[in-house]
């Protein structure tokens, strides 16, 4: 009888997240720790892979993933468009949408764009219902003149 494969080699998120040993995946940006158990610096909560994840998401441009042509957003596109009344909504709707697609699991609590002369600066507080439902957290971009 075929073991449940589901069941003994897929843990639970819970099961990892509360496993001191246990890892989600790599961290960004990729960089070698001294000292650090594998080469690259590892998750060990899924809050702190979900950051990663945010990042890699947002930051890719649509296009830019080989075989996954729609992974990724605009914001790029949009950040560099001229200056309009709509471009703080366009932002969020592009993150909230690219997020609820690709990222389900993370909650988008709020989206904040502030303009500080050439920088457009994004705050995304966000919630992983995985430990704490009410536990928000935040990431910051910043997006220069420099493309």
């Amino acid at each position: 009888m075929a073991e449940n494969v589901t069941t003994l080699n897929n843990p639970s998120v819970r099961t990892i997240n509360e496993d001191n040993d246990a890892f989600f995946g790599i961290t960004f940006p990729l960089t070698y720790k001294v000292g650090a158990q594998g080469f690259f610096p590892r998750a060990k909560t899924l809050l702190e892979q979900s950051k990663s994840n945010i990042k890699n998401l947002l930051l890719t441009r649509k296009g830019e993933r080989v075989a996954q042509p729609k992974f990724g957003t605009d914001l790029m596109f949009i950040i560099f468009e001229q200056m309009n009344d709509v471009i703080d909504d366009d932002i969020e709707t592009e993150i909230r949408e690219a997020m609820g697609f690709w990222l389900p699991y993370i909650e988008v609590v709020d989206v904040n764009t502030t303009h500080i002369e050439n920088t457009v600066r994004v705050e995304l507080d966000f919630a992983v219902d995985v430990n704490d439902e009410t536990a928000i957290d935040t990431i910051t971009f910043e997006f220069n003149g420099v493309q």
